[in-house]
């Protein structure tokens, strides 16, 4: 006579590893402050030297010829590596407007903290000059992203944020200076602004075309008593 098996009971299963969540792959290091589209230079000491070599290749050939594998070759890297950092070459372009535009706001000729809007406005015009020497390239840089800008959607909103910002601090300086008499009581300082910078920006072209012919200081010079008071006006004139 068999006897009757008592049932088995099962065993408890071990209780399964929790799988903790893959981290999403990146293209490069984890953003900081600093970086990754705010203004340049960036933090990171590979991303700053490929913004750099990108900023020296398009003073030294143009933007149209600017290749991702010459930058790599410029820092002494393969293109994978580069690609780690900026996943495209628009990248890298958005990169080098970031910086050109802080380098823009922030690299200016040292100013008195008393200074008088009049002495403000033209220490804008030594600004240029002092940006030249210790930047050649950023001129260059800045015409050919100005180029860009026509047909790239993203570098012109870039562009335009810069541009703003520099019209709105020369429209403040003017403003001041119109309550202050320095500048003509019946001066629109938003008009005056525009015809400032659109000098600027064309003198620049102007400077590195024919450097040793263009009397930039005189005209810059002539600008400003424009916008003075008639009484001073008339004496520069003289």
């Amino acid at each position: 006579m068999h006897r009757k098996r008592a049932p088995t009971r099962a065993l408890p299963k071990a209780p399964q590893k929790v799988k903790a969540p893959q981290k999403a792959k990146r293209t490069g290091p984890a953003p900081s402050a600093a970086s990754p589209s705010a203004a340049a230079p960036p933090s990171d000491g590979r991303r700053r030297e490929l913004v750099l070599a990108a900023c020296q290749l398009i003073a030294q050939s143009g933007l149209e010829e600017l290749r991702t594998r010459d930058i790599a070759a410029k820092v002494g890297i393969n293109i994978s590596t580069l690609h780690y950092y900026f996943e495209t070459k628009e990248d890298l372009i958005g990169a080098v407007v970031d910086h050109m535009t802080e380098l823009f706001r922030t690299l200016r000729a040292p100013l008195a903290a008393d200074a008088t809007p009049l002495e403000e406005l033209r220490h804008a015009f030594v600004t240029q000059a002092y940006r030249r020497r210790v930047v050649p390239w950023l001129e260059l840089v800045v015409q050919e992203m100005m180029l860009r800008a026509r047909r790239d959607e993203k570098v012109r909103q870039r562009l335009e944020l810069m541009l703003l910002g520099w019209n709105g601090y020369v429209e403040a300086v003017i403003a001041r200076g119109v309550r202050e008499g320095d500048f003509a009581r019946d001066l629109d300082p938003k008009i005056a602004a525009a015809i400032v910078t659109s000098y600027s920006m064309g003198s620049n072209l102007q400077q590195g075309v024919r450097p040793s012919t263009f009397p930039q200081e005189a005209a810059y010079e002539r600008l400003v008593s424009l916008l003075r008071p008639a009484r001073f006006a008339s004496r520069t004139q003289d």
